[in-house]
């Protein structure tokens, strides 16, 4: 009976003593554990990560794994985080699982492996706005637009309201030339509040592709505001838009004047600009100016032999014949020689015309000098 009591009593000490060792090993690592997410919540992310190993020594669990990959997200560690995250994969796997993978391989530049993570996690969850935006920017990457449209409107038939996902999807219509469905996107982000300067700014390119000029030159006036007249594509476009509305010719060759100063090389667009001006000076009966910028189009498109011909043409409005001659004489050697003259071919005759009237003024006239070039 003696015995018997004695091992009792230390059967019971050992109980004690093992429950109390688990108890302060418990205690140990949910203790590291929590300290270890105040250093993760404070951006020290280095000490968090040393104390999250420590935890997840003492105690080795999911939690602290999915810990452990934030932490080594957040410190730009793109492959560990991804491979802790692979092996929490199950088939009832956590979605923050499959965005922190996503976006790790967002991060190392694997468009490939991140579209295939956003399109499960899009199936899983399509009300979840970040992935999605994610998901249809990345398919707008490869020029999938309409698959990114796709997504976005399956997103709207749960929420019509998220502003961002309404402006990608505003700005995407826009790019699939869809001008009418972009501008009522643009409009509801208007109503909701939305003024920003991009807004104003593809809300005016579109207005201006369905030539509502008015409306664009709204839009595109208020986007430079906004932006304090700093981007060089704002100011062209409002200068091209402003420059085609009578009455407001002035207005948009001085836009286009402080794009063409800030702008970089960029042939299409400059050639754009200039003729734009020009066309606009001529309005504004600045014939020289237009000349000059007409010249100017010409160096970014020589083959461009309309713009010699009006070069041509206005120097005879301003009465300087020796060099309309001459302007009109380039136009009809150029134009004979490219790969289709017959496109030209009223153009040539009415070239043609004025040097035949013009040598016989300089012949009347009795300039021998200018007619050597006849």
């Amino acid at each position: 009976m003696k015995r018997l009591l004695i091992f009792s009593v230390l059967i019971g000490w050992v109980l004690t003593h093992t429950w109390a060792q688990e108890s302060n090993q418990t205690a140990t690592w949910e203790r590291i554990w929590q300290e270890a997410l105040k250093y993760k919540d404070a951006a020290n992310n280095k000490k968090a990560l040393q104390l999250l190993k420590q935890a997840y020594e003492l105690h080795p669990s999911d939690s602290i794994q999915r810990d452990l990959a934030s932490v080594y997200y957040d410190r730009g560690i793109y492959r560990k985080s991804i491979d802790i995250s692979n092996a929490l994969l199950k088939d009832d796997s956590l979605e923050i699982d499959l965005v922190l993978i996503a976006k790790s391989h967002e991060k190392l530049n694997n468009a490939d492996s991140a579209l295939v993570y956003e399109k499960i996690i899009a199936e899983k969850n399509i009300e979840n706005a970040n992935n999605i935006i994610n998901l249809a920017k990345n398919y707008e990457d490869r020029d999938m637009l309409d698959s990114a449209l796709v997504v976005l409107d399956d997103f709207c038939l749960y929420d019509d309201e998220n502003m961002a996902v309404n402006g990608l999807k505003a700005y995407l219509l826009y790019l699939t030339e869809n001008y009418e469905e972009s501008l009522e996107e643009y409009k509801k982000l208007r109503d909701a509040g939305d003024n920003s300067t991009s807004t104003n700014y593809y809300m005016g390119l579109a207005y201006a592709r369905v030539d509502s000029l008015w409306q664009a030159y709204e839009c595109l006036r208020v986007a430079a505001k906004k932006d304090r007249y700093k981007n060089q594509y704002i100011l062209a476009q409002y200068g091209i838009v402003a420059s085609k509305i009578n009455g407001n010719e002035q207005e948009g060759v001085n836009m286009i004047t402080q794009a063409v100063a800030k702008i970089l090389p960029d042939e299409t667009l400059m050639w754009s600009l200039y003729n734009t001006r020009a066309n606009a000076s001529i309005r504004l009966l600045k014939f020289e100016e237009a000349i000059d910028d007409f010249k100017r189009s010409l160096t970014y498109k020589p083959e461009r032999l309309t713009d010699i011909y009006h070069i041509a043409y206005l120097y005879t409005i301003i009465h300087d014949r020796a060099n309309a001659d001459r302007y009109f004489r380039m136009f009809i050697n150029n134009a004979q020689k490219s790969e289709n003259p017959e496109k030209y071919r009223k153009w040539i005759e009415a070239a043609d015309g004025y040097l035949k009237r013009s040598k016989e003024e300089h012949f009347f006239q009795g300039d021998d000098e200018n007619l050597k070039d006849f």
